[in-house]
């Protein structure tokens, strides 16, 4: 079987940028949730939720569910690495350290998918493609700032573990993605998500309901489940196969811009030079390391999935 062709478009890119903006709003509406529920029930509400939306988007469309044990196979791994494990992990993480510590290891993914897209799939790793996640995660740095930076390391070491664990899942993920058979985007996902919830339920299921709370708390809740995890696992599976998982890690890089620029336009935060500087090094770093696609496949390369 030839090996797919990947297709970085305006699609591709459009992609890329509307899951960064709905991930990079993902900590702030979960600081919300936490206020009236665990990190396990916000775990089980996500997947349970999405899990109702996706499903009933795959009836609806005539594609189903996984109908082979080998798809739901390929789900079952799908579900454990882009949603038991980093869910929990990163939620739980939240709860002990800040935000902007938990930015800088999600930061490190386009970096562990290259290294992993190079070992496990095989596929060529330009050196221009090094060098711009190399720049993009200096600019993230910058961004952090030293009073982020000193607290790496420093203190909380098993929740900035956990954050490690989970940028390495969500790049296995990807990987996964890439590797799987084929099958309609909103089918896997269906797949995955049911999986997920068969591990997940059991166990929180009943502090969910026990921790229900009417307000903001159930508002961001339900923000999480419908569209950070529904609508955002069909559109990262449907941009993976699109693009590639190395193309896709660049949402990493640009979550925080975008939580960035909500803290400037929406809280008021300040916007000074290291701001700005730290954007334009990630923003150079993301045009180093784009591979034009007549370099990877031909300038008839298409084949997207």
């Amino acid at each position: 079987m030839a090996r797919a062709t990947v297709k970085t478009d305006w699609i591709s890119y459009g992609a890329v940028l509307a899951l960064s903006i709905t991930w990079g709003a993902s900590f702030a509406i979960t600081v919300i949730a936490l206020e009236g529920f665990t990190p396990l029930s916000i775990v089980a509400g996500r997947i349970g939720l999405a899990a109702l939306v996706v499903i009933s988007a795959a009836l609806l469309l005539g594609a189903g569910l996984p109908r082979s044990r080998n798809h739901w196979g390929w789900c079952l791994v799908l579900g454990i690495l882009s949603l038991v494990f980093p869910f929990g992990l990163l939620t739980w993480a939240v709860t002990r350290i800040d935000s902007s510590v938990v930015a800088i290891f999600i930061a490190a993914g386009p970096l562990i998918v290259l290294l992993i897209t190079r070992v496990v799939l095989k596929e060529p790793v330009q050196p221009r493609q090094w060098a711009g996640f190399a720049v993009g995660f200096a600019g993230l740095v910058l961004l952090a700032g030293p009073d982020v930076i000193a607290k790496l390391g420093v203190s909380a070491a098993l929740p900035q573990i956990a954050c490690l664990a989970a940028v390495l899942s969500y790049a296995l993920a990807a990987i996964t993605v890439k590797k799987m058979p084929e099958m309609p985007p909103v089918t896997a996902t269906a797949g995955a998500l049911v999986c997920a919830a068969v591990i997940v339920l059991p166990f929180a299921g009943g502090s969910l309901i026990q921790d229900i709370a009417w307000g903001p708390a159930l508002a961001a809740l339900a923000v999480l489940g419908l569209v950070q995890t529904g609508l955002a696992q069909l559109l990262r599976f449907y941009a993976v196969r699109r693009a590639g998982p190395v193309f896709m890690s660049t949402v990493g890089y640009l979550i925080p811009i975008w939580a960035g620029l909500l803290g400037v336009f929406l809280l008021g935060e300040r916007w000074d030079v290291r701001t700005a500087a730290s954007f334009g090094l990630i923003m150079l770093g993301l045009l180093i390391a784009r591979t034009q696609p007549e370099q990877r496949q031909g300038a008839t390369g298409s084949g997207a999935r």
